[in-house]
């Protein structure tokens, strides 16, 4: 928003100004001398200046949108050499700091997004920190907002916050992300009924976890068995 505000203030002095004897001038005067209405005329010879100023701002505007959707996508190459460029360092510090440098400099785009996700493996530290900035971001795809949920949710279990991690598994994620939510709502319950119901649920969810896939079969006792 403020890029596009700058834009505008410094294209239109010099785009807005010498419209005399330019071919919207001209334009306008043909359009004057083919019009049939008298009282149309008078109300165009009387308001030309602001008809031409509306025009020449048309203009304008289409000309900084096409610098700012230039601009944007300049931004966005550069964010995904940035990012690539990240996941290949084998160096964890060194990918830690390009990370950083992505979600810093290229925050509204959706690289960032991704950035905070790597960012919550390579610096564990402080994970929940960079959970919470992906959930939180604009340009964050739903999908990657919903593994997000889940992962601070292991966190927080593991850290004994039950309320916290209660909040975030209650909310609404995917069907692909269904087996884990459940998972992890049957190791919040101390009810054994509803435990095994939370485990049901997520052995009858869709599985992109075989791993996890077999642990739930070995905890329901009729799978166990």
């Amino acid at each position: 928003m403020n890029d596009k505000t700058s834009k505008k203030v410094t294209v239109m002095p010099e785009d807005s100004v010498p419209l005399q004897n330019s071919p919207l001038q001209e334009e306008m005067n043909e359009l004057k001398r083919e019009m049939r209405s008298a009282k149309w005329f008078e109300w165009v010879q009387s308001h030309q200046n602001l008809i031409i100023g509306a025009v020449a701002g048309l203009v304008i505007a289409l000309m900084v949108g096409g610098l700012w959707i230039e601009k944007d996508q300049a931004q966005s190459a550069a964010a995904a050499t940035l990012y690539q460029q990240a996941v290949n360092e084998k160096d964890s510090t060194s990918k830690q700091a390009m990370l950083e440098k992505l979600t810093s400099q290229f925050s509204g785009n959706s690289y960032a997004a991704l950035a905070m996700m790597q960012l919550a493996r390579v610096d564990p530290e402080n994970a929940e920190t960079h959970l919470q900035n992906l959930i939180q971001n604009d340009h964050a795809m739903e999908e990657w907002v919903w593994q997000a949920r889940l992962d601070l949710a292991e966190i927080k279990i593991a850290k004994g916050d039950q309320a916290a991690a209660r909040v975030l598994l209650d909310k609404v994620v995917g069907k692909q992300y269904q087996q884990l939510r459940y998972y992890l709502l049957a190791e919040l319950s101390d009810d054994v009924a509803e435990k095994n119901k939370y485990l049901q649920q997520a052995l009858d969810a869709k599985s992109n976890d075989n791993e996890l896939k077999q642990k739930i079969k070995t905890l329901l006792p009729q799978q166990a068995a």
